[in-house]
């Protein structure tokens, strides 16, 4: 009893502005604030200045040399007529479209594959996502190295056949086919791990009653699979859209953007602009450029895919 007096009374003694502030951090919602507050602050930091700065530099006429000087959309307007920029965009839809339409064919090959043979399929995906786990630039040096015309392991296998040795990185016919291939090769153990986890969630019961009534493996395939895993097709199309349209790293480390601009990307014209052009504020407008382009794309993808596949994948 004396120990509950005595807090009572040590309470009563509290300055009115404590309980106040024992009160409000008492509340839910304040705690809630409190908790993401760290959070909110890291994002503001790393992602929202960044993001605002740069659109203020896309509307100034900075170089590096010489001061920032406000122009307002002029660097905008002079992306829709420079040449060389929508040469870029061409060359970003030219590797991108047939990557994607090549790597989801081969993906979700694989994964049924996978699905229907048990033996060594845990050890097949291991080996199909080890290119995941590397740099994209590292793989990008090292596919260089054995494409190289002179030393190059590619050209000494064909040689073993009597096919002459062929300019993978130089020729202006193959390089693009050659980033394909290695973005391919790269990425291709995304989609057989997406895909295998939709095959093995599949319920069984509609594809044994198709079995009972004589449907056929492609009539089961083309009706009851790809129907049932349109929503991972969704989020495939989702994930690897930007990151196609974006594509720098291995186009650094293989071709260059060369020979000539046979390969520069959009990422590797902005590059081109900032680092060897010093073009900031241009760099900035085509970037932002970039980002709208990819924002389309995003929203064309779910207007003609759409969130009914996710909802009634449900």
């Amino acid at each position: 009893m004396h120990a509950l007096e005595q807090a009572r009374r040590s309470a009563a003694a509290r300055p009115a502005w404590h309980k106040q502030v024992q009160h409000w951090a008492g509340t839910d919602r304040t705690l809630s604030w409190l908790l993401l507050a760290p959070a909110l602050i890291v994002i503001v930091g790393v992602f929202v200045y960044p993001l605002a700065y740069s659109l203020w530099m896309s509307l100034q006429a900075y170089n590096i040399v010489t001061p920032a000087r406000f122009i307002g959309t002029r660097n905008y307007e002079r992306i829709f007529t420079d040449e060389t920029f929508w040469h870029s965009a061409l060359v970003t839809f030219q590797f991108a479209i047939p990557t994607f339409v090549i790597e989801v064919v081969i993906g979700f090959g694989m994964a049924l594959l996978l699905e229907r043979h048990t033996r060594g399929r845990g050890v097949m995906r291991s080996i199909i996502l080890i290119p995941l786990l590397l740099t994209p630039v590292v793989e990008a040096l090292n596919w260089r190295v054995m494409l190289n015309y002179d030393f190059g392991v590619v050209n000494w296998l064909i040689g073993l056949v009597g096919i002459p040795k062929v300019n993978w990185v130089n020729d202006a016919t193959l390089a693009m086919p050659a980033l394909i291939v290695l973005e391919v090769w790269r990425v291709v153990g995304f989609e057989v791990l997406v895909f295998s986890a939709g095959l093995a969630a599949l319920p069984h019961e509609p594809f044994e009653s198709a079995q009972i009534d004589g449907g056929s493996s492609w009539q089961q395939l083309v009706h009851l699979t790809l129907p049932m895993l349109m929503p991972l097709f969704v989020v495939v199309a989702l994930f690897r859209s930007y990151e196609l349209l974006r594509v720098f790293d291995i186009v650094y480390g293989l071709t260059g953007g060369g020979p000539g601009r046979a390969t520069e990307t959009l990422s590797f014209h902005i590059f081109n602009q900032m680092i060897s052009g010093f073009q900031v504020g241009y760099a900035s407008a085509a970037a932002y450029v970039l980002f709208a382009m990819s924002l389309v794309l995003v929203v064309l993808i779910i207007k003609v895919l759409g969130f009914g596949g996710l909802e009634a994948g449900e």
